[in-house]
């Protein structure tokens, strides 16, 4: 079997976690609109790509998983797994399995005020959020939200216009500067959003963070969660972790599993506010808090490689052994390109 990892970027790890788990009975090809990225170097077969959004993408991974008999499609960025959602029909005219969300999902994992609202709609807890600076400041007058907030893009990615504010001045600064690298950014061609409303205001929660791996199978019924608890982030992702047993996040990790009906692992970051855990974040792909739910015991990509082929995933595949902590290491390698 040969599977296809759209956006690998630097995921070299998840490359080397399929290429385990093919045990030589397949090749994994990366794709990426840059040649000189980790995950590219580690793939059996590197492809560069047009860029997610030319019009001549799909196209051009159609011709890809054409020549290369693919018959599993992951993608590992939020912007490529937007675009790759409104337009599916390709891949299922092909016959190949995939991971991508619906063309609904994708749209509202990538805007974070509706995300956010939906959860809060289905009765998963969120902080108080707004995307209007006079409604933010009306809330603190109003005493309904408290300094500090958290300002960020709201179709941003990679942590876009992230800022703590302490005050109006720096709450007023941030939130201007989110605005004007959110349009930098592009992200308002794929969702459009009034200039005004670019910009997630949210309250900010000092307890530690927690990320859920929830695991559907390739027909959106649920088979596992993992979670962790992230230390530290380097680069907007998780550097150090530790796993976390799982027992109390059932009710949610299941709440989530079945709304979304999702194919393959999402990633669900939530922040610890007195005793309750709050949704900040939707990431409908491999997330790079993978890696510690992988340490711990798990592996996913095995079991969507059995899935692909039609087969059950073994039960050691969610495994997952509690207070195991790990870090991104650092390891220099000669690029064969």
């Amino acid at each position: 079997m040969n599977i296809l990892l759209t956006s690998v970027g630097r995921r070299s790890y998840l490359v080397n976690y399929f290429k385990a788990a093919l045990k030589g009975k397949g090749q994994v090809v990366g794709a990426n609109m840059f040649g000189n990225a980790a995950g590219m170097v580690a793939a059996d077969i590197s492809i560069i790509t047009p860029p997610a959004k030319h019009p001549e993408y799909i196209p051009f991974l159609t011709e890809v998983c054409q020549k290369n008999d693919i018959e599993l499609l992951c993608s590992l960025h939020d912007l490529d797994v937007y675009i790759l959602s409104q337009d599916q029909q390709w891949l299922s005219e092909a016959g190949i399995a995939h991971t991508l969300p619906t063309a609904e999902w994708g749209r509202i994992s990538l805007d974070k005020y509706e995300s956010t609202n939906l959860l809060k709609q289905k009765g998963i807890s969120v902080p108080k959020t707004t995307v209007s600076l006079a409604t933010a400041l009306e809330a603190i007058r109003n005493d309904e939200m408290r300094f500090p907030l958290i300002v960020k893009a709201r179709a941003g990615f990679g942590s876009l216009g992230l800022a703590k504010c302490h005050n109006e001045s720096e709450l007023q600064a941030a939130y201007n500067t989110a605005a004007e690298q959110a349009l930098a950014s592009g992200s308002n061609q794929y969702i459009p959003l009034p200039e005004h409303e670019m910009v997630l205001v949210q309250q900010a929660i000092s307890g530690r963070e927690v990320c859920l791996g929830i695991v559907n199978d390739l027909n959106g019924a649920y088979r596992a969660h993992f979670a962790c608890e992230v230390h530290s982030m380097r680069s907007g992702e998780s550097d150090w972790a530790t796993s976390l047993d799982r027992e109390p996040f059932v009710a949610t990790a299941r709440a989530f599993s079945g709304l979304t009906k999702h194919r393959g692992i999402w990633g669900v970051d939530f922040l610890e506010d007195e005793g309750v855990y709050k949704a900040i974040d939707i990431n409908p792909r491999f997330t790079g808090d993978y890696p510690f739910h992988h340490l711990a015991g798990s592996n996913v990509p095995a079991a969507l490689l059995a899935w692909a082929s039609g087969e059950e995933a073994g039960a050691d595949y969610f495994h997952s052994i509690p207070q195991v902590t790990g870090f991104k290491d650092l390891v220099p390698a000669i690029a064969k390109i």
